[in-house]
């Protein structure tokens, strides 16, 4: 009796081992990407047998986080293990033949070899009867009819070696041109696809056992490192008298080593919750520090300082971003729903998607700055961006189909109002000279001086069209009681008191010629030397 039970146990040992494993290729059906990561959902089906079975999944991406794979069934199973492997040697016939890339060129190779295999049968048959031929020439010399046996197999022999080469020399053309076209075919299957599409590394290999036989239907739910997307912007401006157009895009980018073709696209801006932990509170501690002596530079050396950085940050370009359609948003993240299909191939290359457009009515002056550049710019002005959602982005500045930089958009920008720097227009000169009889210096009593500064602009509008141009320049604001600066003659300028700034705004028509001047004065200690005039 106990001999055989051990049979049946080994028998039912036999039949388990003997299975041979269910291959199945999972269907990525949709993506949702983080700035630096993704989470991939895949389903698939299969049949499995009564038992225990092995199960081989493909098309699973390589570079992916292995703790964060989750599989899911609503089938009557039991996931008993589950591992993930990029072996290529890991049922490699198997998969070959099932991987619909790989079984188009092996389907190819068996065929070439097949017909390699025939012809090779049919030359060697050729050849062995071309000797037969060969060595069957003589006839009976005797025969009173010699002569005309030996015009007949001549003929004979000439008619039947003839076909018989031209056939053999056919066979060996074919064979050199089907052996030729399975060594390409080899090496391309050798090449591991680079002249095929590319198909992933990665498998999934569970352990499933079933109380029947069943079709399985699996979600699978994993994260991959090597996956990106950045928001940016196209500010479009078609020419000065069209509105800008704001587009919105995303630029994506995967790495993960497997395609993603037609799925659905969801962007998340920020991170996954991924090992995350709330900051701890350290210690704050006073304690006292010997006095360390340092130069302070001359207040009016700052303020000219401050000046220039100022000035300079005029001229700087801002941008700004509207969001697209399909949005939801909770407490930490803004995702975005795209509404087609995409496909985006694992090749660490960008690609480009459009989540939104908008027009901006915009405003067009030239603009100068001559204290610290001569250069006349083209600035587009755009106001009221509370209207629009906002984010931190860099934007590409399109003015009549010409690239002419890039910008960063501030969100937290509280102005309300972008200045986008469209190029520079040699057609406008702007000219600033001190006005040197205005230009003096005289002492005022025995312990003060006066100096008066005076400046003239000389601008010039070369173009065939009336142009509008806002002119900026400042005198300095005192930080000391005891030095008091006085505007003399603004000029016709507005004039900021807290801030020294003066702006014209000049209208100029075709080639028309300007002139302004500024003046002021500065009332100061004689034996004090104010730096920074």
């Amino acid at each position: 009796m106990k001999k055989i039970i051990i049979i049946a146990l080994c028998n039912f040992s036999v039949i388990i081992l003997g299975q041979k494993p269910v291959f199945a290729e999972a269907n990525l059906k949709s993506v949702t990407l983080y700035e630096q990561s993704a989470e991939l959902y895949s389903n698939t089906s299969f049949r499995v047998s009564k038992g225990s079975s092995e199960v081989v999944i493909t098309n699973i991406a390589q570079n992916i986080d292995e703790s964060t794979i989750k599989i899911g069934s609503k089938s009557k199973v039991s996931i008993l293990t589950y591992r993930f492997t990029t072996d290529e040697n890991f049922y490699k016939v198997e998969l070959d033949k099932k991987n619909p890339q790989h079984k188009i060129v092996l389907d190819s190779i068996s065929l070439m070899e097949k017909k390699l295999k025939d012809l090779d049968f049919r030359k060697t048959a050729l050849s062995n009867s071309i000797n037969i031929l060969d060595k069957n020439q003589t006839i009976n010399s005797g025969s009173t009819s010699y002569s005309k046996e030996l015009e007949k197999l001549i003929d004979y022999y000439q008619k039947k070696r003839t076909e018989l080469s031209v056939e053999l020399d056919q066979a060996e053309t074919s064979y050199s041109v089907v052996s030729e076209k399975l060594d390409k075919l080899r090496t391309k299957f050798d090449l591991n696809n680079q002249e095929l599409e590319k198909y992933p590394k990665g498998k999934l290999v569970l352990q499933i056992s079933s109380d029947d036989s069943a079709e399985v239907t699996l979600d699978i739910k994993y994260s991959i490192r090597e996956a990106l997307w950045k928001p940016y912007y196209d500010v479009v401006i078609p020419d000065i008298n069209s509105k800008t157009q704001l587009l919105y895009k995303a630029m994506v980018r995967q790495n993960s080593g497997l395609d993603w073709k037609n799925v659905e696209l969801h962007l998340v801006s920020g991170y996954p919750n991924v090992r995350k932990q709330i900051p701890s509170l350290s210690p704050w501690s006073l304690f006292y520090q010997e006095p360390v002596v340092t130069h302070t530079p001359g207040m009016q050396a700052d303020k000219v300082e401050n000046y220039y950085a100022s000035a300079v940050q005029e001229k700087s370009v801002a941008d700004v971003a509207l969001v697209g359609s399909s949005i939801s948003r909770n407490q930490l993240n803004v995702a975005y729903d795209l509404k087609d299909f995409y496909t985006i191939l694992s090749n660490n290359q960008d690609n480009s998607i459009n989540l939104d457009r908008t027009e901006i009515p915009a405003t067009y002056t030239y603009y100068s700055i001559p204290r610290v550049d001569r250069t006349v710019y083209l600035i587009a002005e755009l106001d009221n961006l509370d209207k629009y959602n906002l984010i931190n982005a860099e934007a590409n500045v399109i003015f009549e189909n010409t690239n002419v930089g890039k910008t960063t958009l501030n969100a937290e920008n509280t102005e309300n109002k972008l200045l986008l720097t469209l190029g520079d227009d040699k057609r406008i000169s702007v000219k600033r000279e001190m006005i040197k009889d205005k230009t003096m210096e005289k002492s005022i009593s025995s312990s003060n001086k006066e100096q008066q500064f005076a400046y003239q602009f000389t601008i010039r509008n070369n173009k065939s069209e009336k142009i509008k141009l806002r002119i900026k320049d400042r005198i300095p604001v005192s930080q000391d009681k005891q030095i008091i600066i006085t505007l003399i003659n603004k000029g016709g300028a507005t004039y900021n008191e807290e801030t020294g700034e003066l702006t014209w705004d000049v209208i100029l028509n075709a080639n028309e010629t300007k002139k302004m001047e500024f003046s002021f004065k500065v009332n100061s200690l004689k034996n004090r030397v104010v730096l920074g005039l």
